[in-house]
């Protein structure tokens, strides 16, 4: 009796077993992928500060991934090979980039995590005498970051895009050498990619905005529905809860906040 007793009670605990993988997918289930998380050098967005990745994007990335108990963290590397792998492998996340219609074909987008705007910049000083030659500055030679928005849209819009180079910095060092008369670059990263250049950034002026758009979190196709739809989760938690406020806050001015998130209210002077 005592063998058949616990033969019993090893089927009922097989039998729960059984229920417990086919309700939940198995152990693989439980354990998805390992996710690839890739940000280029791009302050103050994500950059590295003492050899280790810092920004307003790093720092969205880690909490979102401690909320869902997942170990990955971000990897800086060059936006070229950063864009190769999301087109060629599932798993991969690009923290963060421009959602364009372009993209949405190759990718799966969570956010947005601010607003951007695609602006063209001058060597200070120099916008008048461009603006004789040519008044829509859409004939002067013009450069931008290859693969990115700063390139195709200002193609789109009639611009005379001949330069696509590897990193904003040199873009900016082209600009201020008189390789090119126009850059297009986002606003936010401007002031940065000037000074790893070298210089000030009150070296250049506005010249005009393009557009504004959404940035977000952009997945490579193949990863998992249920991977994209927990950092969607994440993410919308944190901008109910005030944490991604007090992110965004920490590295950007509150005219980009994207516009599910309030702004804060101002504080009245001291009297």
């Amino acid at each position: 009796m005592a063998a058949s007793g616990q033969g019993d009670k090893l089927a009922r605990l097989a039998g729960a077993l059984a229920l417990a993988l086919l309700l939940h997918g198995g152990p693989a289930a439980a354990q998805p992928a390992p996710l690839k998380i890739y940000g280029m050098e791009n302050k103050p967005t994500s950059f590295l500060h003492d050899g280790r990745p810092d920004g307003l994007a790093v720092e969205l990335v880690a909490r979102i991934q401690e909320r869902l108990g997942r170990p990955e963290r971000m990897e800086i590397i060059p936006w070229t090979r950063a864009n190769a792998l999301a087109r060629a492998e599932p798993n991969v996340l690009l923290a963060v980039l421009v959602r364009t219609p372009e993209r949405e074909a190759i990718l799966d987008f969570v956010g947005p995590v601010f607003t951007t705007r695609v602006s063209a910049y001058v060597v200070k000083g120099r916008l008048d005498e461009l603006r004789r030659a040519d008044p829509g500055l859409h004939k002067v030679r013009a450069g931008g970051q290859r693969s990115t928005v700063f390139v195709s849209l200002p193609r789109r819009m009639g611009y005379n895009v001949t330069d696509e180079v590897t990193t904003a910095e040199t873009a900016a060092k082209m600009l201020m050498s008189r390789r090119f008369d126009l850059w297009f670059v986002a606003e936010e990263l401007m002031p940065a990619s000037m000074e790893r250049a070298g210089y000030r950034p009150d070296a250049v002026e506005l010249a005009f905005n393009l557009a504004v758009d959404g940035v977000y979190f952009a997945f490579s196709k193949g990863t998992p529905a249920a991977t994209v739809a927990a950092w969607a989760d994440a993410l919308r938690d944190m901008k109910r809860d005030g944490s991604f406020l007090k992110i965004h806050q920490k590295w950007l001015p509150a005219t980009q906040l994207p516009a599910d998130v309030a702004a804060p209210p101002q504080l009245s002077p001291p009297r």
